[in-house]
């Protein structure tokens, strides 16, 4: 209740700003439903940013900003770009403990030097060769580490083909960064969306519509995922790691 009548609309109804932060684990690392996730799909439904975003004078301007950030420098430039910039905005941060001690996830100092700053989307580091790619994987939050071992345990003729795109901040939409991104790969043939939540919850309904605006030659954004649930994820360990196997399959199968 209080963040449907204040922390989002808050500015909207009574030109109120607010800076507030609020830091939100979600993660699915096999602890069961109630452990899992921050419900990041009802803040994002929460957001007033345009669906369309073919336009390249498409105007944002957010009632909140929601961000999933991988790397510690990534959410330094967060909490200081929020408590510097000369306006207000609500931020909602969602990220897993797993981060806070997974040896992969990690910055160096020049990651925040002066002339730094917050990243919307992290581009590809991992293919060789931007003109042999052929399917871009969008991910956002730690499924990325997940995808980078598997995608390390693939044959280089695989990889090649393979482009990982993590988007860091869902609200506002990264746009132009993103449509940046979309254009060093000229032939890509399939766009992929992955994500360890159900089809029904995470980022996914809210990107979808988004991304696909974007896409060239009318692409559709494909899903890999978990099938939609009414509970954010199964308490079964071994169908959780089932679950989990088949996805990062799935993202370096058909290609």
């Amino acid at each position: 209740v209080i963040t449907d009548t204040y922390i989002s609309s808050g500015e909207t109804k009574w030109l109120r700003q607010s800076g507030l932060v609020m830091l939100l684990p979600h993660g699915y690392d096999g602890a069961g439903p109630e452990h899992s996730s921050s419900r990041i799909e009802r803040f994002l439904q929460l957001c007033n940013t345009p669906i369309d975003m073919s336009s390249n004078s498409v105007i944002q301007n957010p009632n909140m900003h929601v961000a999933i950030p991988t790397t510690p420098a990534q959410i330094f430039h967060l909490l200081r770009r929020q408590m510097i910039r000369n306006y207000r905005k609500p931020l909602i941060v969602a990220g897993p403990k797993t981060l806070l001690r997974l040896s992969a996830a990690t910055s160096s100092l020049d990651d925040m030097a002066p002339g730094t700053s917050f990243s919307p989307i992290l581009s590809d580091v991992l293919s060789k060769s931007s003109e042999k790619v052929t399917r871009v994987v969008f991910v956002a939050g730690k499924l990325y580490y997940d995808l980078v071992k598997a995608y390390a345990e693939q044959s280089s003729e695989l990889t090649d083909k393979i482009a990982i795109v993590r988007l860091e901040e869902i609200c506002p939409f990264p746009r132009d960064e993103l449509a940046s991104e979309l254009e060093r790969f000229p032939n890509v043939q399939e766009y992929v969306w992955c994500q360890e939540e159900t089809m029904n919850a995470g980022a996914f309904t809210y990107v979808q519509p988004r991304i696909q605006s974007l896409l060239p030659n009318n692409n559709m954004l494909r899903y890999i995922g978990r099938a939609p649930l009414a509970a954010p994820v199964t308490g079964i360990s071994n169908v959780f790691k089932a679950e989990q196997s088949r996805i990062l399959q799935e993202v370096f199968t058909g290609i």
